[in-house]
């Protein structure tokens, strides 16, 4: 499902080694860059999303997150975002046991992204959907 979600979207990340484009790892890394929709894409795992003011907003990264892989993938993405003052998108995924980890896919939402802004809170850093795009 990951998988087939991530070639949907046309994405990819960067090497850590030499900054080349590769393939998103789905075991461990949770982000990347669409080029179908021109901006970094999230996975936004259903029990880390929230509705504030009307908005849905989603924890996309974690500093404390225990996979080092997964936040340094994820921290690479909120970075350009921040850096570059775009927009993020992220896709709803929900896990089979939230607790478990790595996680299992329970279903996912791959008719559409939201989109918005992403902004950090210490350790923490969250994405609030402004639009959505079918997909």
């Amino acid at each position: 499902m990951l998988k087939q979600m991530w070639e949907k979207l046309d994405a990819y990340t960067v090497s850590a080694a030499d900054g080349s484009e590769r393939n998103i790892n789905v075991r461990n890394e949770w982000g990347g860059f669409s080029r179908r929709l021109k901006m970094p894409v999230f996975t936004g795992w259903q029990d880390h999303v929230r509705m504030v003011g009307g908005q849905m907003r989603v924890l996309v990264s974690d500093r404390n997150w225990n996979n080092t892989a997964g936040v340094n993938n994820q921290e690479h993405w909120v970075a350009h975002a921040l850096e570059n003052d775009c927009e993020a998108a992220f896709f709803v995924i929900k896990a089979v046991d939230p607790s478990k980890s790595p996680r299992s896919v329970e279903w996912l939402d791959d008719t559409r992204v939201l989109c918005g802004k992403v902004t950090r809170e210490g350790s923490q850093a969250f994405v609030t959907a402004t639009r959505q795009v079918p997909l």
